[in-house]
């Protein structure tokens, strides 16, 4: 059973089930015989033809290997108006509506605005943070929400994360190496360490926890 690296920004050709993040407005300038997630990241909602984008994603979905949509989400530590990120966020979570693909969420200092969002859209398809590093509290209301989380190295570095990272439920969990440089193995080993697992029980757990995303 392959490691699953749900979200990253190189691959790194280790065997491993990789998941490249696509940057909307970069759809059309990267091969694409891989797995991956095509969104408008809310850092970029104001520096290109945001239509385009919203028709770049719409047209992604229609390949198999498009996973996921995102990343998109919300961040209120940018000087981008929070309405416009909202709203290219909503126009996203339609699209997965729309293909029934789950969405990759960026979530910056919002997560009571994502809950409120997710209650208002009635989404339906499942919603994964991705880099999650919230506390224990907001971690509590996720969980009650229905959200998935998919975690990196800060969450294994810092000594005051590790309870967070206990604190979400198996059916819940998934690990990425986004920008960084650690490898997915040592990531899961780390985890099954933290978690008191086996690295061959949490990568069997990790990967039915794919196989059960991409059902719904």
């Amino acid at each position: 059973m392959k490691y699953l690296d749900l979200h990253t920004h190189r691959l790194k050709n280790s065997g491993a089930l990789e998941v490249l993040n696509i940057f909307a407005q970069d759809f059309y300038h990267l091969e694409r015989n891989y797995f991956y997630s095509v969104g408008l990241h809310p850092w970029h909602v104001n520096n290109f033809n945001r239509d385009e984008c919203f028709r770049l994603i719409a047209e992604a979905v229609i390949d198999e290997n498009m996973l996921f949509v995102g990343e998109c989400g919300l961040d209120r530590h940018i000087d981008t108006a929070f309405a416009l990120q909202e709203d290219c966020f909503i126009r996203q979570i339609q699209i997965a509506e729309d293909c029934c693909k789950p969405l990759i969420i960026h979530c910056v200092r919002a997560y009571s605005d994502l809950i409120r969002i997710k209650k208002q859209t009635k989404s339906s398809v499942p919603w994964i943070l991705h880099g999650y590093s919230g506390n224990l509290e907001s971690t509590f209301s996720l969980v009650k929400n229905g959200f998935f989380f998919s975690v990196g190295e800060k969450l294994i570095c810092e000594t005051k994360k590790v309870e967070v990272l206990k604190s979400i439920p198996l059916h819940s969990l998934f690990l990425e190496t986004d920008e960084s440089n650690i490898t997915i193995e040592q990531l899961y080993r780390a985890v099954a360490v933290v978690l008191n697992l086996g690295e061959d029980e949490l990568r069997s757990v990790i990967w039915n926890n794919f196989k059960n995303i991409l059902k719904k």
